[in-house]
C-alpha cells in the first residue's frame, strides 16, 4: 500500500501486527525459515520510492488502479535500504550512522529506521540525492558510508517493506510522508519506466572515481556512468612547486598530523588513512581530488598505495567529503594548522624547544660519567639531563656531611629541590627506581629509629589501658635521626626529625639534611593545605640558604625551638600540577628561583625498550655501591677551582642582562650558580674515589632480596675496612680536582636550570612586577580646587570665584588668601586678584 500518515499509524500501533512481528522474531531464531517466511507475507507491506498513476495491470486486464506497475511509476526521490543477516544487534549499526545524516540539509537525510521482521536486519529509508545518481547510485553510495553491504534488489521503486510494531521503530522524521522531489523523476523516472535502470556493479566498485562537478553539471542521467572528468587539483604551490596551506606546505602538516596522531602499523592504516582524509578535508576545501593530492603525501598511505590499495584511498578521499564539517576549525587540528597561526606558532615554539633538548644532549653526551650514567641509562637521551638532576639532588644529599667555600666566603652547604615536569608516562616514573637505588643508604640507617617510634607508640597505647603497665618509668620519647620523611609529614614531626638529625664532629653539632620523595607534586602540594604539612613552602622557601625558623606553641607535642633548615627534594607531576604549586599569586615569594626544574619529552605512541633484567640487576647494584661510598664522606670539598668558574658564570649573566635591561634574568642567576656546583660535585667526588680504589670495577656489591621482593645491600661485600672511615673520607677530599670537563658541565647545568626557570616562570614574573609598577604609581589627578583655578581668567574678582566654585564670599574670601600664601595669586586692588601660575598641581 502507498506510504500515508494516517494508514501507517494504524498499522504500527495494531497488536495483530505486533504479535505477527514477534514470532516472526522466534520463527528466525530457531530456524524456521519456511515458516517465518510464509508468516511474513502475512504482515502488511508497505511503498516508499514511489507512487503508481493509475493503470491496468501488467496485461491490461485489471480493473483501473493503482497497481504495482513499472511504467506507471513516479518516484518521489526516497531511496529504501535493506541490510540482512548483519549477525549483531541492528540498533548497534543505527547507533553508528553519522549524526549529520539526520539534518535536514544532508542530502542523504534518514527519514526512517527500524529492524527487520528477522531482528536480524536493518532498514533504513532515505533521501535520495538527485546529483549522486539514481536509486541504485545513491543505496551504494550511503552503503559506503555505512560500510555495510546492500540488497542490491532493492533499487526497484516498488520493493515493499513489511510493518513492524511501533516500539520497534528505532527513528521515524514525518518527511516520510510528504516528501516529493520532482527533479529526481526528470532525472531518472524516463528510464526506471523504460525499464534500462539495471543494478550497475561497476558503479559501486569505481563510485570514487566519479567527480561530484560533473554529476552537477548533468551528465549523469538514468543510471548510466557519469564521463570521468579531468581531475582537477585547486591548491595553492610555494616557490618550490609544492601544495601549500596559507604558506606551510602539507608535507610539513602531515609530519605534524603524524606526530599528534602516530604512525600507524599494518592493519591500522586503513582507520587512520580515513582519519587523515577527514581532517585534511578542512585544508582542501572539502574537495575530494585536493584530498587525493595531499594525502599521498603520509608516508603509510604510499605504503598502501605502493601495495595496490589506490582504489581503497580513492574511496576514502571521495567518501569522506560527504560528511559533516565544523564551522570552524576544530580543536583536535589546531596543532597542525598553518604557519602565522597562534598554533603554528605554538608548533613553531615547540620545535625551537626539541633543538633545544639536542643541545643539551650534545653537550652532555661527552660530560657523561659512571655516576650520571647509571641512573639515566633508561631514559631517552633527550630526557638524561633530567635524571641528571635527579640523581644529582639524591647524592647532595648523601653528601650532607660535606661542605665548601661559596664565592661570598661563607660556608656553603648542598641543599637542591628538583621538580620533573611531564605529560603522563612520559618517563618520569623512572625517579622512583633511582630513589630507591641511590636513597637506600638513608632508608637503611632510618630503620632502627622507625622502629623505635613504633616501639614507643606501642608502650604509650598499652599505657592508656593498663594499670601495671602506668606504674614503669616515664617512657622516653626515642631521637634516633630520621631523615627519609614522606610528604605527608606534620610540622612537629618534621622539626623534631630536623632537631634529631645531627651527627658531632669536631666536637660541634653538625646537621644532616632531611630528603622526601614524592611522584605526585599534585598530592604534594595538597599535603601543604591540609592537616599533613602546612607551612612546608615556608620549610622550602628557607632551606635552600639553610635559613633559621622555629615554633613557640602551647600544645605538649609542639617542638618549641629555633632551628636552621637542612631540607632537600626531589618531586614529580604534570605541567597543570606545577601550575598549582607556583603561580602568579606567590611566584614573587622566591621559590621559582630556588628550584630546579626539568620537562621530560613525551615518547608518544611509543613502547618503552624492553629491559634485560640482569643488566637493570647489575646497573642498580652498582647504583647503590656508589650510594654507600658517598654516605661516608665529609668534609670541606676543595672545590675553589669550580667555585670561582660559576662565579663568572654568574658575572657575564650580569653584564647580558644589563644590556638587554633583563630582570627576569638578573633575577634568576644568583641561584643558578648554586646548582651549578652542586650537580657537578659527584662527578668530581667519583674521580676521586676511583683513584683511592684498588678496582674501580670491581664486581658489585651483592644484592638480596628484601621484604615484598625490594633489593638490599647486603653490608660487608667487597668493600674494605679502611672505606667509609674517617681516614679514608679525608683522604677523598684531598684528591678531589676539579678538571675542565667539570666546569663544563658546571655550564651546561647552569645554562638548563636557567632556561627551564625562565620558560615556566619568566612571563609570570615579569608580568607581575609590571602590574606592581602600574598599580604603585601615585594617582594622578585634578582636585576640585585646581579645576576651579583653571577655570577663572587670568584676572579676576571674588564674584566670579563664588559663581565658578559654587561658594560663599566669605569661603572665596579664604581661598584667595591660601593661594596668596602659596604664591599662585596676587591681589591687584580690593577684590581683585591676578594669576601668577596657569594651574595647580593637584
Amino acid at each position: 500500500m502507498p506510504c500515508n500518515e494516517e494508514t501507517f499509524d494504524a498499522v504500527i500501533h495494531n497488536p495483530e501486527v505486533r504479535a505477527k512481528v514477534l514470532k516472526c522474531h522466534e520463527l528466525y531464531k530457531e530456524g524456521k525459515k519456511q515458516e517465518y517466511a510464509a508468516l511474513k507475507k502475512e504482515l502488511p507491506m508497505f511503498i516508499f520510492m514511489a507512487t503508481f498513476e493509475k493503470n491496468n495491470g501488467k496485461k491490461g486486464t485489471r480493473n483501473e488502479g493503482t497497481w504495482r506497475l513499472q511504467s506507471a511509476a513516479r518516484l518521489n526521490g526516497l531511496v529504501m535500504l535493506d541490510y540482512d543477516h548483519l549477525g549483531r544487534d541492528p540498533r548497534e549499526v543505527f547507533a553508528s550512522i553519522p549524526e549529520h545524516m539526520f539534518d535536514d540539509d544532508c542530502a542523504n537525510q534518514v527519514l526512517f529506521a527500524h529492524p527487520t521482521p528477522s531482528s536480524d536486519g536493518l532498514r533504513l529509508v532515505c533521501k535520495a540525492d538527485p546529483q549522486r545518481g539514481d536509486i541504485l547510485a545513491n543505496q551504494q553510495w550511503i552503503s559506503r558510508i555505512l560500510h555495510l553491504e546492500c540488497d542490491e534488489s532493492v533499487h526497484n521503486a516498488d520493493r515493499t517493506s513489511f510493518a513492524v510494531p511501533a516500539e520497534e521503530i528505532y527513528y521515524l522524521d514525518k518527511q516520510l510522508f510528504t516528501y516529493e522531489n520532482e527533479e529526481f523523476d526528470k532525472l531518472y523516472g524516463e528510464n526506471y519506466r523504460r525499464g534500462v535502470s539495471k543494478p550497475d556493479k561497476v558503479s559501486n566498485r569505481n563510485a570514487a572515481a566519479n567527480d561530484d562537478v560533473a554529476s552537477r553539471a548533468g551528465n549523469v542521467q538514468g543510471n548510466a556512468q557519469p564521463e570521468q572528468a579531468a581531475a582537477q587539483v585547486n591548491l595553492e604551490k610555494d616557490a618550490e612547486g609544492d601544495f601549500c596551506y596559507n604558506g606551510d606546505k602539507f608535507k610539513t602538516i602531515i609530519e605534524r598530523w603524524l606526530k599528534e596522531n602516530g604512525n600507524p602499523q599494518v592493519g591500522a592504516r586503513h582507520l587512520s588513512a580515513l582519519k587523515l582524509a577527514s581532517d585534511l578535508r578542512y585544508f582542501c576545501d572539502n574537495n575530494a581530488e585536493n584530498i587525493k593530492a595531499i594525502i599521498v603525501l603520509a608516508p603509510f598511505v604510499q605504503d598502501m598505495i605502493n601495495e595496490g590499495a589506490q582504489e581503497e584511498i580513492d574511496n576514502i578521499c571521495t567518501d569522506v567529503v560527504e560528511r559533516k564539517m565544523n564551522i570552524n576549525l576544530p580543536r583536535k587540528l589546531q596543532s597542525i594548522a598553518s604557519a602565522g597561526s597562534a598554533t603554528a606558532e605554538r608548533a613553531a615554539e615547540e620545535q625551537k624547544l626539541m633543538a633545544k633538548y639536542a643541545e643539551f644532549w650534545n653537550r652532555l653526551k661527552p660530560l657523561m660519567t659512571e655516576i650520571y650514567d647509571l641512573p639515566t641509562y633508561r631514559m631517552e637521551d633527550y630526557n638524561k639531563l633530567g635524571g641528571v638532576f635527579i640523581a644529582g639532588a639524591m647524592y647532595c644529599t648523601l653528601l650532607t656531611r660535606c661542605w665548601y667555600k661559596h664565592y661570598d666566603g661563607e660556608d656553603q652547604r648542598m641543599n637542591p629541590q628538583v621538580y620533573i615536569i611531564g605529560d603522563p608516562a612520559s618517563g618520569k616514573g623512572e625517579a622512583e627506581k633511582i630513589d630507591q637505588a641511590i636513597m637506600a643508604p638513608v632508608i637503611i640507617a632510618d630503620k632502627a629509629g622507625r622502629e623505635a617510634e613504633k616501639e614507643y607508640k606501642r608502650q604509650q597505647k598499652e599505657r592508656s589501658t593498663s594499670t601495671k603497665a602506668q606504674k614503669g618509668e616515664a617512657l622516653k620519647r626515642p631521637e634516633f635521626p630520621i631523615r627519609y620523611l614522606p610528604s605527608k609529614t606534620s610540622n612537629a614531626v618534621f622539626y623534631r626529625r630536623q632537631l634529631n638529625a645531627v651527627e658531632e664532629i669536631k666536637g660541634e653539632k653538625f646537621p644532616l639534611h632531611l630528603y622526601t620523595f614524592d611522584s605526585e607534586l599534585d598530592s604534594n602540594t595538597a599535603a601543604q593545605s591540609s592537616g599533613n604539612w602546612i607551612g612546608k613552602h615556608d620549610i622550602e622557601l628557607k632551606a635552600f640558604h639553610n635559613e633559621f625558623t622555629g615554633v613557640d606553641f602551647a600544645n605538649n607535642d609542639s617542638v618549641n625551638d629555633l632551628m636552621q633548615i637542612f631540607y632537600n627534594s626531589v618531586c614529580t607531576g604534570t605541567p597543570l600540577s606545577l601550575h598549582r604549586k607556583v603561580n602568579p599569586r606567590n611566584v614573587n615569594d622566591g621559590l621559582c628561583s630556588r628550584m630546579a626544574i626539568f620537562r621530560m619529552v613525551s615518547e608518544n605512541f611509543t613502547m618503552i625498550s624492553k629491559g634485560n633484567k640482569n643488566l637493570i640487576h647489575e646497573k642498580r647494584c652498582k647504583l647503590k655501591e656508589w650510594a654507600f661510598k658517598f654516605d661516608k664522606i665529609g668534609g670541606e670539598m676543595p672545590i675553589r677551582k669550580l667555585v670561582d668558574h660559576v662565579y663568572k658564570l654568574c658575572e657575564q649573566t650580569a653584564e647580558e642582562a644589563g644590556l638587554e635591561d633583563d630582570k627576569v634574568l638578573d633575577y634568576l642567576r644568583k641561584r643558578a650558580v648554586f646548582y651549578a656546583t652542586w650537580f657537578t660535585v659527584p662527578r668530581i667526588m667519583e674521580r676521586a674515589v676511583r683513584s683511592l680504589s684498588p678496582d674501580p670495577a670491581s664486581p658489585p656489591t651483592p644484592l638480596s632480596k628484601g621484604r615484598g621482593g625490594s633489593l638490599r645491600l647486603e653490608r660487608g661485600g667487597d668493600t674494605s675496612k679502611a672505606e667509609g672511615s674517617a681516614e679514608w673520607s679525608a683522604e677523598v677530599m684531598k684528591m678531589m680536582k676539579v678538571e675542565k670537563s667539570d666546569l663544563e658541565f658546571a655550564t651546561l647545568i647552569y645554562d638548563a636550570v636557567l632556561f627551564w626557570q625562565d620558560y615556566y616562570f619568566g612571563r609570570m614574573l615579569q608580568n607581575s612586577w609590571d602590574d606592581a609598577a602600574r598599580d604603585q604609581k601615585p594617582r594622578h589627578y585634578k582636585s576640585k580646587n585646581a579645576q576651579y583655578f583653571e577655570s577663572l581668567p587670568k584676572e579676576f574678582n571674588l564674584n566670579e570665584l563664588e559663581k565658578i566654585a559654587g561658594i560663599t564670599n566669605q569661603a572665596a574670601r579664604n581661598t584667595c588668601l591660601r593661594w596668596m600664601a602659596n604664591g599662585y595669586i596676587k591681589r591687584k586692588k580690593v577684590g581683585w586678584y591676578e594669576k601668577l601660575i596657569a594651574q595647580l598641581e593637584v
